[in-house]
């Protein structure tokens, strides 16, 4: 009998090896970066995340939210409402956290701020946003995140 069939799976399912995994990573960005570096990194997966799961041609807010929703939905990551406002378009998500605030402890809002800051910004420039427009976190707290796309 070789080691690897000594070892037992049977506690080991995705859920628990993602926790580990998504945990340690999250401790060594935060450990070895700078803030400025950690935003940049959480972003950008934020931006892969958009990239991976394209809104197609959303030609107004509710088909938007309709896109993205059924991702967060998929993985049990909340849902977004989109809100249009006189200088620029508010984003409200809520129930992201509750999943992830057991896994990140301390560092949920270093980590979840920017990469919902990354994925709406993508999302929205691939829709045509302008290069001037950005998304940037207005309020956060453990149950809603309430972020903006405009200057």
């Amino acid at each position: 009998m070789n080691a690897m069939s000594e070892w037992s799976t049977d506690n080991a399912t995705e859920t628990t090896a993602a926790s580990l995994l998504l945990g340690s990573i999250v401790a060594e960005v935060g450990g070895g970066a700078t803030t400025a570096q950690r935003r940049a990194f959480f972003r950008a997966v934020g931006a892969r995340i958009a990239g991976a799961h394209p809104v197609g041609d959303a030609q107004d807010i509710a088909a938007l939210a309709t896109s993205i929703n059924r991702l967060w939905r998929e993985h049990d990551c909340g849902e977004v409402r989109f809100e249009l406002a006189e200088d620029g378009l508010l984003i409200t998500h809520t129930g992201f956290a509750r999943r992830l605030a057991p896994i990140l402890g301390g560092a949920t809002e270093k980590t979840l701020r920017p990469l919902l800051e990354g994925a709406y910004d993508a999302w929205l420039h691939t829709l045509g946003s302008g290069a001037d427009l950005t998304t940037r976190t207005l309020w956060w707290s453990d149950t809603e995140a309430r972020l903006k796309h405009g200057r």
